[in-house]
């Protein structure tokens, strides 16, 4: 990510936590009661939402936000409104990521870790690939399920969650849809699911730590009207495929058996002009085993990174992250069929190396003055492009 882009990213941020600061803030006084009963679960209690066909999507920022899957589902003849979530990453706040929230918001005391950066460390993450943990009372965090549409809400939702010790101290509170706030005593309970059930479907949900440490891995909701299909876009900014060796099967035993698989990396694996073909080959096999391992049954896609360009000064090689993308897309290819992943050539279908300046001038801009990330509109006719090989389609039953 450019400077530039990443300036503008952590502004719109700071500009969203301020934005919902009285959201995130000391809840208002309710006279009404609590609005919903919670249950303590072990992890293997967790209920993903149903869904006719289950999609899955993880990569890097490139698809963390919504508009290259908006643009493909559209193009399939699917209205995104008729596609929702079974699990919501617990990445409120992270630059660049758009969640399927309308206005999700994290306190200041929250600390987000990235399955990506854990080097040497045992499996931690969820399927999410990133956690928010909380230490110092008072921290809070809030959502608001009014999203794609202003009637959505949520008739149950389950918190993945942990503590700093099986034993340790935990009490939070929560409000729903801001009626009376209620105390959750988790001290007995090991971690594993916090579920809360409201006594009608909800719009808004504020969770504030009162006493201990906790560590959220992912929300799964249920919706109060069941999504045509099931997208779970568990995309993050700066992300790498060796994440997915990050994840610990326990902390959701009962990760749904997703219908597709995209995987969509390359373009950070890409960023070293040391880069080794054989050594990505050997790291790619790696993933991809531990990405069947836990969906072994599901149609997998690796999508290719795009074109990149090089920025500043006139360079004596300006094709070499290019070069660098067309050989990422070919090991991706051959590797991939290994594991039983059909491949989609992003630089290729877009057209080729030298895309990125091509489509940073375009009229419209398809692509960022860095030559890395594209406009909104890059990404919608990526999407429809990629649509074109892959229709999106919801089972007739």
């Amino acid at each position: 990510m450019s400077a530039i882009a990443r300036l503008s990213a952590l502004v719109a941020t700071a500009a969203l936590r301020v934005a919902h600061g009285a959201e995130c803030g000391a809840a208002a006084p309710a006279e009404a009661p609590a609005a919903f009963t919670w249950q303590a679960l072990p992890a293997a209690e967790a209920a993903p939402a149903p869904g006719p066909y289950r999609i899955g999507v993880w990569g890097d920022s490139l698809t963390s936000a919504r508009n290259f899957f908006d643009a493909a589902l559209r193009a399939s003849g699917v209205a995104p409104t008729a596609v929702l979530p079974s699990f919501i990453q617990a990445g409120i706040g992270v630059p660049g990521l758009a969640l399927p929230l309308k206005a999700p918001c994290a306190s200041p005391g929250w600390h987000t870790a990235y399955a990506y950066r854990a080097k040497g460390e045992p499996p931690a993450f969820s399927p999410g690939l990133v956690s928010m943990a909380a230490t110092s009372p008072g921290a809070t965090l809030a959502l608001d399920f009014r999203f794609p549409l202003a009637d959505t809400r949520v008739r149950q939702l389950d918190i993945l969650y942990d503590k700093a010790t099986p034993d340790g101290s935990l009490l939070l509170a929560a409000t729903v849809d801001g009626q009376a706030e209620q105390l959750i005593p988790l001290s007995r309970a090991t971690g594993g699911v916090l579920r809360i059930a409201p006594a009608a479907p909800m719009a808004r949900l504020r969770l504030r730590l009162v006493s201990g440490q906790v560590r959220i891995h992912g929300f799964l909701p249920q919706y109060a009207a069941a999504p045509g299909i099931v997208l779970d876009t568990l995309s993050i900014p700066g992300a790498l495929l060796r994440g997915w060796q990050q994840v610990e099967p326990s902390l959701l035993p009962g990760m749904p058996a997703y219908d597709l698989v995209v995987l969509q990396y390359g373009t950070n694996e890409g960023a070293s002009l040391a880069f080794d073909a054989a050594g990505y080959a050997s790291y790619l096999r790696a993933s991809l085993a531990r990405v069947r391992q836990l969906q072994p049954r599901a149609r997998c896609i690796l999508i290719g990174p795009p074109d990149r360009g090089v920025t500043g000064t006139p360079a004596a090689d300006p094709m070499k992250f290019s070069s660098i993308h067309r050989r990422i897309a070919s090991t991706q290819k051959q590797v991939g069929a290994q594991f039983g992943c059909a491949f989609w050539d992003w630089q290729g279908e877009t057209g080729g190396p030298g895309t990125a300046l091509r489509w940073a001038r375009a009229s419209p801009p398809l692509m960022q003055p860095d030559l890395t990330h594209m406009t909104a509109q890059g990404y919608e006719v990526s999407g429809r492009l990629f649509a074109r090989s892959h229709r999106i389609t919801i089972p007739q039953h």
